[in-house]
């Protein structure tokens, strides 16, 4: 993961209220990403189906009731690509 890079563009998203504390939140879920797959986020997120799954897995997995896990990926995704990765159930269809 592009920490710093990251860090930079969460606390520039006009949408992002707490600055701080959400940026620091944000790159925490990353890391847990990170960790519990074992894989670099810029390798989840330069492809498309292998962000599918892991979505997927983070939903059954990691006990995401809320969609702050699958919400740091999500916004690493628009960071790195420039735009929004679809809605689940929107993607295989």
């Amino acid at each position: 993961m592009r920490e710093a890079e990251f860090a930079k563009y969460l606390a520039a998203d006009p949408n992002i209220t707490s600055k701080d504390k959400a940026v620091r939140s944000r790159i925490a879920k990353a890391r847990k990403i990170e960790q519990h797959f074992n894989i670099d986020l810029d390798t989840i997120v330069a492809d498309d189906n292998k962000m599918f799954d892991i979505l997927c897995h983070i939903k059954r997995e990691q006990n995401d009731r809320n969609g702050t896990i699958s919400n740091a990926l999500r916004k690493y995704y628009q960071f790195a690509n420039g735009r929004e990765f679809p809605k689940l159930s929107d993607y295989r269809k």
